[in-house]
């Protein structure tokens, strides 16, 4: 064979040696990296508004979109995403109210604390988005309100403590009329009541709102009816006499 049909020879099978050897460390480096993987160092540490505001620029919408979805993305390592209960509660609650002081009017973290965060099991942690919700609930902002409401039901049935559920229900049921919200809204107190298994504040409750509450549709009314007969135990006869005096209102 000539020199260089040899040489040509040589250069290819050390190619392939060399193509072969990089393949085989490959494949040791990946057997022995395979279960290596980023770890998850927990809720990061918040920092005040202003600095904030100047890691994007000194835009405080800029900054809320960012840190929102950094948020929204939180213990989300690609691989495996982070159990609610690993998270520091107290540390994610200064988030809510940092990202709500720079777009106050935003529902997007309200409802990430709402319906994501708010699911945890541990009542210690569902109060720290209970009360950010409370807070954000009466701003005047929309349809703020319905955080309230959202607040209420996590004191209820994730805190399992009917006496905040109460207060918070009742802070709702205060809200000046100008807040354009549903009746039933207003009506939580009762609702929360006649859980706590005071039938009888709550029927008082719901009678003297029956009776005294302006532009019901049929609708709400036929609803507030149903809740004293079937729920708060008022006998139909009571239901209509009630009903009689507040058409002659």
């Amino acid at each position: 064979m000539p020199a260089r049909g040899v040489k040509a020879q040589n250069r290819l099978h050390g190619i392939k040696l060399a193509l072969a050897a990089a393949l085989g460390a490959n494949f040791l480096f990946w057997c022995g990296s395979q279960s290596v993987y980023e770890r998850w160092s927990g809720v990061p540490p918040v920092p005040d508004r202003t600095g904030a505001v100047m890691m994007t620029l000194g835009d405080p919408e800029f900054s809320y979109r960012v840190l929102a979805l950094s948020l929204q993305n939180l213990g989300n390592l690609g691989v495996d995403v982070a159990p609610l209960k690993d998270y520091d509660y107290r540390t994610l609650g200064k988030w809510f109210f940092l990202l709500s002081s720079l777009d106050p009017v935003s529902d997007h973290v309200p409802a990430l604390a709402a319906y994501y965060f708010g699911a945890t099991r541990a009542p210690s942690d569902v109060a720290v988005v209970v009360r950010y919700l409370a807070a954000v609930g009466q701003e005047p902002f929309g349809d703020k309100w319905r955080w309230l409401v959202q607040a209420v039901y996590l004191a209820q049935h994730r805190m399992y403590d009917e006496n905040l559920a109460l207060q918070l229900a009742e802070k709702l049921a205060d809200m000046p009329q100008s807040v354009d919200m549903p009746a039933w809204a207003r009506q939580m107190p009762a609702f929360v009541l006649e859980k706590k298994g005071d039938r009888a504040a709550a029927r008082a409750l719901m009678a003297d709102m029956l009776r005294t509450q302006k532009n019901l549709s049929p609708e709400d009314i036929g609803n507030m009816t149903f809740f004293l007969v079937h729920q708060a135990g008022m006998s139909p006869q009571e239901v209509s006499r009630l009903l009689r005096r507040r058409e002659e209102r």
